[in-house]
């Protein structure tokens, strides 16, 4: 809110919790109240007048939460409306974590906000929680069951990944989603602390394939981004590779590098399925940030592709270790 004294504007608007900051304040929560403390959508802009009015202990039952929840949806909405955003900006956020080398991250709901403007995020988020699974079968279980909850039944929306988790658990959410539905996943960049993608840097990726290499039932693809893969690691089949031009954890900026990646990955896939047939099965070995793990995942073709044995280098274990089928061949009925 803006007053005009003279030809001067002063801002006299003031920020308002919903559900208060601190669990004894108005409308406060033992466990809600720190947790939304800086929380966009517990926050509310309001005049002075109204701040104090609904956080006077007098008058505090008559504003309960859902009623500026609905007071705060209602402005938002007219908003959207004079705005011309309206639907067609609405996204869905879905967040994946798991623990990384025994450490729990977090995702900064402000970060994901600025990461996905100008687009709005829907009411509420698809928050698939795997710090407590046990097994990747574990894992696989509740992506699918979130994705089969909250995505497959609205395949039109728009959605957002953010992801923080180990690269079997990405590449197989993007499996499960698949590649009908439009995702736009995000990269966490450590140095300035955001989810915001740069702009391309020019920086792309190479493809090495074996030399005379015979048509085998067995091949290796190792994708080189996050860092190197030492091959002696991995099964001593004939390998193929897609390598960024500057492997490291620095070498994502762009989202245009998720895109070029996705063609580079099905540009391998379907050589390897013409030079060894379609009874071949692949070996992937990947080392790679979460928007690509998540992307390798999406760009499968379910009823194309032949099997897809997914690795992972294990800490207690020298070797890249086998961790899942991430994809089974489909094979047409005789």
């Amino acid at each position: 809110m803006f007053l005009y004294y003279r030809g001067n504007g002063r801002n006299s608007s003031e920020i308002a919790h919903i559900i208060s900051w601190t669990p004894d304040g108005p409308r406060g929560d033992a466990v809600e109240s720190p947790k939304l403390a800086t929380d966009i959508t517990n926050l509310m802009l309001t005049c002075p007048v109204h701040n104090n009015l609904i956080d006077d202990p007098k008058y505090v039952d008559q504003f309960p939460v859902e009623l500026l929840r609905s007071y705060k949806k209602e402005h938002e909405d007219r908003v959207y409306r004079l705005t011309g955003l309206g639907e067609d900006y609405s996204i869905t956020v879905i967040e994946l974590i798991s623990k990384i080398q025994n450490q729990t991250p977090q995702i900064n709901e402000e970060q994901e906000l600025q990461a996905i403007l100008p687009y709005y995020p829907a009411e509420s988020h698809i928050n698939i929680d795997l710090t407590a699974v046990e097994s990747i079968d574990d894992a696989k279980k509740q992506i699918d069951k979130k994705v089969e909850m909250f995505i497959s039944q609205e395949p039109e929306k728009k959605y957002a990944a953010f992801i923080m988790a180990k690269i079997p658990y990405a590449c197989y959410l993007g499996y499960s989603i698949g590649n009908k539905v439009q995702v736009t996943p995000y990269q966490f960049f450590r140095d300035d602390q955001s989810w915001t993608w740069k702009k391309h840097n020019g920086e792309s990726y190479s493809m090495s394939i074996p030399e005379n290499a015979e048509k085998s039932d067995n091949v290796c693809l190792t994708i080189e981004i996050s860092g190197i893969i030492d091959n002696s690691l991995i099964p001593n089949y004939a390998t193929y590779s897609i390598t960024a031009s500057l492997p490291g954890f620095m070498f994502l900026k762009s989202y245009e590098q998720v895109v070029d990646f996705r063609m580079k990955f099905r540009e391998v896939l379907d050589l390897i399925r013409n030079n060894h047939g379609e009874d071949v099965t692949i070996h992937l070995i990947p080392a790679t940030p979460n928007p690509i793990s998540f992307e390798i995942g999406r760009a499968i073709m379910k009823n194309i592709d032949p099997t897809i044995v997914l690795y992972d280098k294990i800490s207690s274990e020298l070797n890249y270790k086998e961790v899942t089928i991430l994809h089974q061949r489909i094979r047409n009925p005789e």
